[in-house]
């Protein structure tokens, strides 16, 4: 795990004044070494993380022998050992033990192709200086992020977007926010920036160095492995044991060690169940304790670790950490945070960084196998959509009884199902920014089955919106989130499986429980979903705590006032600082957009 930038523009000396400070923006990706590639034309910029083949022969820029290719990598290829043997036996010689020179000599001879026969989480650019070609590639889940900006003849590239600042100001995308208002996340390519594109997962960029064109290839698209096949029960079991065990045991692979972020769900649980089990021994888990809350998992995780014999480290947070850590965690995010649980997931990496450079985590099971209430209740969502969809509007006044679906009017119900708070207060609040149908509605729009399109929603953008989260969060501290159950050799197993038996209605992810009863008893296996869920209504009623950031909505510089009502949004907080705290959620979702707001992003701010 590292982080990048990459400039292109034919015949330009980028100053190496320019390309330092690019480095400083990129210390906390890779704080073990860093490297500066310079000549006219390129800049790259180099911050390594160590994990595989600790020692300086790996360190990156890279470039083969002959000097023809350099290349700057982000990520982990998982089956690089394999493709290293099948490239010694071709005739190509290795002077390091990482999975970055295999890269590098596989482009040298499938070139754009590599892509093909890599399995792991990546972003890469590389550049061929004897055809004066450069290419730029992001894995198939779009684990690992890749922005990209052009100006003029200029074309540059960054792990995240704080490099490209130094080029010039950006200003805020209003597409952006519509979605980061409902949504928390701005799907596809909205980096929540103008001019800044978020590279779509499983694309490949080739950029011609002598005129600046550019040609965009989508080598692998998720949805394309929506493909159900006949198998009876037993194969499908089968086909679930191998390939999560396999998917685990490939992500165990380091130099320096690893350990587990254990929440007491079922889907990390398992994560360490079979991490124990291949490493032979008591693997280090780490939990976050909300002390006496309805919402503390710290029993489930004591269950896990007895079971597993994990030596547990239980990091005990409330409201005062939440709060001075939310304006630190919004400045990694480079946006507002889509997950109020990543700051605590930002704090409890600082925690893992005493101990390990590496985490596994349980993140992507839910999309994968249907574990959200939504695939639950998928029946009457769908018909809540179809009668919301036929009502006339004049017919809603006289229905008072169903006025709850009228959230679904000229709405996709796969796509507004995700949304977790109630966003008609918030379109009356903020009317210039009601979302667009974009990337959410395109995924949804491929398939008829109602199932079809809840997970090609959680699967192109929700899912996107949790990864970028443990991408940002782990990176914060320098350390490396991996994640199995988002593998896509794993989702292509997986996503063949007919909805029938993945998402039959009535229960959230019967399959993936079935193989948890292999380690864990059915009352753990069956409780309900809880997830990283907060006491934010106690949290924000703390004017020491989460309640100091209150009146950055009613100041008279809110940036937010400035999209919607400004009446609106200080009767809202007087409401709540009167005792009502029925919009809490909305409240700290607001505050949180609010800080993203006031985060300096310009190049004169930054220096």
């Amino acid at each position: 795990m590292c982080g990048f930038a990459a400039l292109l523009e034919k015949g330009r000396e980028f100053s190496p004044d320019l390309l330092s400070k690019m480095d400083r923006d990129l210390l906390h990706r890779g704080p073990d070494s860093g490297g500066i590639y310079s000549k006219p034309g390129v800049g790259l910029v180099f911050r390594r993380l160590a994990i595989l083949d600790t020692t300086d022969s790996a360190d990156q820029p890279m470039s083969d022998p002959g000097g023809r290719y350099t290349l700057v990598f982000n990520g982990e290829i998982y089956n690089f050992k394999s493709l290293r043997q099948r490239l010694e036996g071709l005739g190509y010689f290795f002077q390091t033990n990482g999975d970055t020179e295999v890269l590098l000599h596989g482009f040298a001879h499938w070139g754009e192709n590599v892509v093909e026969y890599l399995e792991g989480m990546y972003a890469f650019v590389l550049v061929d200086h004897s055809k004066q070609m450069a290419f730029a590639a992001r894995d198939p889940l779009g684990i690992k992020p890749l922005y990209m900006t052009r100006q003029g003849s200029l074309t540059a590239f960054a792990s995240e977007m704080r490099p490209l600042h130094r080029l010039r100001e950006y200003e805020v995308d209003e597409d952006a926010l519509s979605e980061l208002l409902l949504f928390r996340f701005a799907a596809g390519r909205l980096s929540n920036l103008k001019e800044i594109e978020r590279i779509p997962s499983g694309t490949m960029i080739r950029i011609d160095l002598s005129d600046n064109s550019h040609r965009e290839h989508r080598f692998a698209n998720v949805l394309d492995t929506f493909q159900p096949t006949k198998a009876t029960d037993e194969e499908r079991s089968q086909t679930i044991s191998n390939g999560i065990r396999q998917s685990v045991s490939d992500h165990l692979i380091s130099d320096v060690g690893y350990t587990v972020q254990l929440s007491g769900g079922i889907d990390s649980s398992i994560v360490t169940a079979l991490a124990t089990e291949f490493a032979g021994k008591p693997v280090h888990t780490y939990g976050i304790g909300l002390g006496d809350t309805p919402h503390d998992e710290s029993e489930y995780r004591q269950q896990v670790v007895s079971q597993t014999g994990a030596i547990h480290h239980e990091i005990s947070m409330d409201g005062n950490a939440f709060a001075d850590a939310l304006p630190r965690a919004v400045s990694h995010m480079e946006g507002p945070s889509p997950h109020l649980g990543c700051v605590l997931l930002m704090l409890l990496c600082d925690e893992i960084k005493k101990q390990s450079k590496v985490v596994l985590t349980g993140e992507g099971a839910d999309e994968l196998f249907g574990g959200y209430a939504r695939y639950g209740s998928w029946r009457d969502l769908k018909k809540h959509e179809k009668f919301a969809h036929c009502l006339p509007s004049f017919m809603w006044p006289l229905l008072k009884h169903y006025s709850a679906l009228r959230i679904y009017e000229n709405r996709d119900a796969a796509v507004y199902a995700t949304v977790l708070h109630d966003y008609l207060p918030l379109m009356t609040m903020f009317p210039g920014l009601i979302p667009k149908p974009a990337a959410r509605e395109a995924a949804s729009g491929r398939f008829r089955d109602f199932r079809d399109r809840l997970m090609a929603v959680d699967q192109t953008a929700y899912l996107e919106s949790l990864l970028l989260r443990q991408d940002k969060m782990a990176m914060a501290a320098s350390v490396e989130a991996r994640v199995p159950f988002a593998h896509f050799p794993l989702t292509r197993k997986i996503n063949q499986i007919p909805q029938n038996a993945r998402v039959p209605g009535g229960t959230t992810k019967p399959l993936l429980k079935t193989f948890a009863r292999k380690y864990f008893n059915d009352d753990f296996v069956n409780r309900r979903k809880v997830g990283l869920t907060l006491p934010l209504d106690d949290w924000l009623a703390d004017p020491k705590g989460l309640g100091r950031y209150l009146d950055i909505l009613t100041e008279p510089n809110c940036k937010l006032s400035a999209y919607g009502d400004k009446n609106s949004l200080e009767q809202i907080v007087a409401q709540f600082r009167n005792g009502d705290r029925r919009q809490a959620r909305i409240l700290t979702h607001l505050i949180n957009i609010e800080l993203w707001l006031r985060t300096p992003r310009t190049s004169a701010a930054i220096g």
